[in-house]
């Protein structure tokens, strides 16, 4: 009986819907008032399987492009700390980035050398030596003469920036127009004393002859200026020198023995500063040009060129040639200052090239 019983239980169990049993979460699948509730809860729960997931996909591919953007500027940063201090580039590509970076090539004494200084005068080099030398890069005496032109190059960047930080120190600035004049300089710098427009110079000589624009023929004149105007300015040694030869001239003492006794120029000291020129000779320190200036006999003022004082005399002058004495007095201040620095290994290199001594520079 009781057997019967159960089973007549289990036989009415099974006829209950499954959405009517204890503890199922599944909505009737007809819609009433009283199951509404039931229906909304499960739309809503279904909808915030997708709501988390979009966020949380979204966060992670943003997390993910930082990550991949961190990796490739980290290889990138590698890669090109490699070209440019491994392997010494000098492609159109790095010296277009060290124009963009300031990255250093050396520092002398806590003031950094530009890498991009650096590679607008060795590119030069290089241009020259494959262009007009016709130097054959890959030969062992092309790969030794590359190397002499990096020492030389890097030795004259690092006096730049030793240049640099002293002439913040002494409030010593090159400006515009000295920089244009010098430029209008080197445009009539030819023998028929003709001026050539920037266009023409920066086409048949500049880019012909040394690879440089305008403007970089520009920052190289202002390197040039700055180092000369620092040069003069801390040297009092030399200044006071070329002052006493001055004022000996003055008191009426012989031109060719002041030079015997105070001139620094080796070639001419011995025979009382006497030299000619041809009237076609290009000038860098003026004093050939000032010479032809002059008339015979009469004596100039102090002339300042590039590394030196200077006076001369005019002895006789032709259409075509120039007679003089001359004396020199050089500017020691600045490059003894610069070796003292090196001397005390207060320039630190960033790039391997064989030293000075090594190159017989």
């Amino acid at each position: 009986m009781a057997d019967a019983k159960q089973t007549l239980t289990d036989k009415i169990a099974g006829k209950i819907p499954k959405s009517f049993k204890k503890g199922s979460k599944t909505p009737p699948t007809k819609i009433t008032n009283e199951t509404i509730a039931e229906h909304r809860e499960q739309i809503l729960a279904g909808g915030r399987k997708f709501k988390y997931p979009v966020q949380y996909s979204k966060h992670k591919i943003l997390i993910n492009a930082i990550i991949v953007s961190v990796m490739a500027l980290a290889i990138f940063s590698v890669w090109s700390w490699v070209m440019l201090y491994r392997n010494q580039a000098t492609s159109d590509f790095f010296y277009s980035m060290t124009k963009v970076l300031p990255v250093p090539v050396a520092n002398v004494d806590g003031e950094n050398v530009s890498y991009q200084d650096y590679l607008r005068y060795v590119r030069s080099d290089i241009f020259y030596m494959q262009n007009q030398s016709k130097v054959d890069m890959t030969s062992d005496d092309g790969k030794s003469e590359l190397e002499h032109h990096k020492r030389k190059e890097l030795n004259n960047v690092e006096k730049i920036a030793y240049a640099r930080q002293l002439a913040r120190t002494k409030n010593i600035a090159v400006s515009n127009q000295e920089i244009d004049a010098a430029l209008n300089d080197s445009l009539k710098a030819n023998k028929n004393g003709a001026a050539m427009s920037q266009n023409d110079y920066e086409s048949n000589v500049l880019k012909q002859y040394f690879g440089w624009t305008i403007d970089e023929y520009k920052a190289v004149l202002a390197d040039r200026l700055l180092e000369k105007k620092v040069s003069f300015a801390i040297d009092t040694t030399a200044k006071d020198k070329i002052n006493k030869v001055k004022q000996r001239l003055d008191n009426g003492d012989d031109f060719a023995t002041v030079a015997q006794e105070m001139s620094d120029d080796e070639a001419t000291r011995e025979n009382g500063g006497g030299m000619s020129a041809s009237v076609d000779d290009l000038d860098s320190n003026s004093y050939i040009s000032m010479a032809r200036k002059l008339e015979p006999g009469q004596i100039s003022g102090i002339i300042e060129g590039v590394d030196a004082y200077y006076m001369v005399k005019l002895d006789s002058k032709t259409d075509t040639k120039v007679d003089f004495l001359l004396i020199k007095v050089s500017l020691t201040k600045f490059d003894n200052d610069f070796t003292s620095l090196v001397k005390s290994n207060k320039v630190k290199e960033y790039i391997s090239i064989p030293a000075s001594e090594e190159l017989n520079i």
